[in-house]
């Protein structure tokens, strides 16, 4: 099983070290994920979920559609945030890129994720992990995002039920050897709080439900068996746009699948966020390490 997460881990820093090589000024994000995610593919991996970057004030949940022309400009902040699997076992990592330079709000972020390690040891509670990432963000003036959380990972599985709060307080739940984590703090110049917008590319198998069109069963098989139960992005499947939105329309409306819709910082504040997947231990072993780290 760890070498499993391992191996997860690995390519996952790589594709993660690739994915920033292709961003420049003018180049679109739509080519960025789909080499990206080959990329995956290439080095003997799975997408654990569709290739997120989201740009400035949109925090998460972005991965763009068939035919999306989204580039970045010098002064944005892109987060790019990757998840490869290994038959289920999950490494999910992410960094903000500026293209003109790592700013103080991305340092920020860096600086909460690498603190949060620190104490990933037995015996701490995540309340306390929360704590350490909000100090982080108050010493450099910012605010942690407050409804973004880490989560932890198993198999097949990218939210197993315990999350990672960014701010102090919450779950007095104490952190177990071996368990596996994805840490991500996100922080912002803005209020700290997301919401959703009414846009949605990213779907997850939930439940069957019965399915009057061909084309809505087709696309919960292959959620369920295909996707293995993972997210999985609108551009991925290959059905005329108004069948494929008449489905997933119907697949949401009854339960069928799950939405991550786009997040956006409220008051419109531009989000920096890094992350690691984490094996707690006396010595947290970080199975995403960063080359430049």
């Amino acid at each position: 099983m760890l070498e499993k997460y391992e191996k997860a881990g690995r390519i996952a820093s790589e594709v993660l070290d690739y994915a920033e090589s292709l961003v420049k000024k003018g180049f679109d994000l739509l080519r960025v994920a789909e080499m990206t995610e080959k990329k995956i593919a290439d080095l003997g991996g799975s997408p654990a979920f569709p290739v997120n970057l989201s740009v400035n004030e949109v925090a998460a949940h972005y991965t763009p559609e068939k035919n999306d022309r989204l580039t970045v400009s010098e002064d944005d902040y892109l987060k790019i945030d990757v998840g490869v699997h290994v038959d289920g076992y999950i490494a999910d990592t992410a960094r903000t890129v500026v293209l003109s330079g790592r700013d103080d709000l991305v340092k920020c972020a860096e600086k909460m994720l690498s603190e949060a390690i620190r104490v990933f040891v037995p015996g701490t509670r995540l309340r306390e992990v929360g704590a350490v990432i909000e100090s982080v963000a108050s010493d450099f003036g910012f605010s942690p995002v407050r409804n973004l959380t880490g989560h932890g990972l198993s198999r097949f599985d990218l939210h197993s039920g315990t999350t990672v709060p960014n701010f102090a307080g919450g779950s007095e739940r104490e952190l177990t050897e071996g368990e596996v984590y994805a840490i991500e703090p996100f922080v912002t110049t803005g209020s700290g709080w997301v919401k959703d917008t009414e846009k949605v590319s990213i779907f997850k198998y939930m439940k069957d439900v019965p399915c009057r069109l061909p084309e809505a069963r087709r696309i919960l098989r292959m959620a369920r068996e295909d996707f293995h139960g993972l997210p999985f992005a609108r551009r991925w499947l290959n059905f005329p746009k108004t069948v494929t939105d008449i489905s997933l329309r119907h697949l949401v409306s009854s339960g069928a699948l799950h939405p991550y819709y786009i997040l956006k910082e409220v008051s419109g504040a531009p989000v920096a966020q890094a992350e690691h997947t984490v094996v707690v231990a006396d010595r947290p072993k970080v199975l995403t390490a960063w080359t430049r780290e």
